[in-house]
């Protein structure tokens, strides 16, 4: 029989591999054993967290990631804090309570920023969470900026996946301001990262996204 932590580990591979039903089933069952660590209590609760928020069910992810906060300040660990208060601060985005979002992102970043094992990669999901809040509020400049210093701290942990992130959204953001052919240099860096990652729907999202800017500046030249 599997002990806590392997059967924890399964159910967050369940939730990686997006089968959402089954690993919230599990993070159920497991949040009902009797002896845990307070290590584990987190690791659980903050997994159905996110699982209610790939499901869009945001108030009781909500509720879930204010737990978790509570179980890291009770327990010390500022670094899951921060993994909470990253999570409440995309909640906060996604509510479009973008004042909010930026306050629990900073928060996020005071709490840990000296104490994260990977360090800048963390730094680059904190930066590009607040250059997207940035850019949803009509912020542009500042939006430019985060994301920048995203793809800087990326690049600097080698980080595929947060460097197809940051290079997204500045190439996004470019073709928002009609300056297509930055915003396809910038997706194209994107789309091979994501490939490094193995981030098979960053792929194919940013492939859709390429191929839809190309089309757009055909026309336009034709024209």
């Amino acid at each position: 029989m599997k002990n806590i932590n392997q059967r924890i580990e399964a159910a967050r591979q369940l939730f990686e591999d997006k089968q959402f039903e089954q690993a919230l089933a599990e993070f159920d069952a497991l949040s009902e054993e009797k002896k845990l660590s307070k290590k584990q209590k987190f690791n659980i609760i903050f997994y159905k967290g996110r699982v209610k928020m790939d499901i869009n069910n945001y108030d009781e992810a909500q509720y879930d990631m204010e737990k978790a906060l509570k179980a890291g300040e009770e327990s010390g660990d500022r670094y899951e804090q921060a993994q909470a208060l990253h999570q409440l601060g995309i909640l906060a985005k996604l509510r479009g309570d973008y004042e909010k979002a930026t306050e629990l992102l900073r928060e996020e970043l005071r709490k840990c920023s000296s104490l994260m094992p990977s360090y800048y990669s963390d730094l680059s999901y904190n930066f590009f969470e607040q250059g997207d809040v940035k850019m949803l509020a009509g912020e542009l400049t500042d939006a430019r900026m985060y994301f920048q210093h995203a793809l800087v701290f990326a690049e600097t942990e080698a980080n595929y996946h947060g460097v197809g992130l940051a290079a997204r959204a500045l190439g996004r953001l470019n073709r928002k301001v009609n300056r297509r052919k930055e915003a396809l240099t910038y997706l194209r860096k994107s789309y091979e990262n994501f490939k490094l990652a193995e981030d098979q729907d960053g792929v194919e999202s940013t492939l859709g996204e390429i191929t839809k800017l190309k089309e757009a500046m055909e026309d336009s030249f034709q024209h």
